[in-house]
């Protein structure tokens, strides 16, 4: 699944954000010198500190995952019942390329914030990225709700995503906050979410 895919691309880009953390660093030193005191062996400090940043790297994986999950009960294992209601002004849309998915998009009513929308499931498969495939989803979106009389789209996305805020910059949206995730994973490595939202509902080049 694309959402999927994508979703794991920031593995890494995160593991990275948690070694940098002052705490994580302190602790790593710490250990460093505390198993060199205690054993004296340069290779048990490299084997145990390993040993420890694979820990924190399966860690972030772990979250990972679970995030996925939500994802998917979210509105992702049932995207008719989730978007497609008869009367609804919610919608999905897919590109496709020669029978197979390319690219997602979904907009439906805000939970965070009632009488808003929210612009969600932005995922382009990576080799067919840079030719506006999301750029063409979005807009299919924001017609859609503009049609609809929806006055304020929003969109939530991750610190990392950094090639995806390029685009909602272009396509309209300003960022409007930015917060912790409220989960205590994301408070000890401090990852960041953006909250965007739509330019007076005007669609920009």
């Amino acid at each position: 699944m694309i959402y999927t895919s994508g979703f794991r691309e920031h593995v890494g880009t995160v593991y990275l954000l948690a070694l940098k953390q002052p705490w994580i660093q302190a602790m790593l030193c710490g250990l460093c010198l505390l198993i060199y005191f205690l054993t004296g062996s340069i290779l048990t400090v490299i084997l145990c500190v390993g040993g420890v940043m694979l820990a924190i790297r399966m860690a972030v994986q772990y979250i990972f995952e679970q995030g996925i999950q939500l994802g998917l009960r979210e509105d992702l294992l049932d995207i008719r019942n989730s978007y497609m209601q008869p009367g609804s002004r919610s919608c999905f849309w897919v590109a496709e390329l020669k029978g197979s998915i390319v690219g997602t998009v979904g907009i439906l009513p805000c939970v965070e914030e009632p009488g808003a929308w929210e612009l969600k499931r932005i995922s382009v498969k990576k080799e067919f990225r840079g030719r506006g495939l999301a750029k063409d989803l979005c807009k299919s979106a924001l017609e859609f709700v503009a049609r609809h009389n929806v006055k304020r789209v929003v969109l939530f996305t991750s610190m990392v995503q950094t090639d995806a805020h390029k685009l909602y910059d272009r396509i309209g949206f300003k960022k409007e906050e930015e917060f912790v995730w409220p989960s205590l994973p994301a408070r000890l490595i401090n990852f960041m979410v953006f909250k965007y939202a739509h330019r007076n509902g005007v669609m920009s080049c």
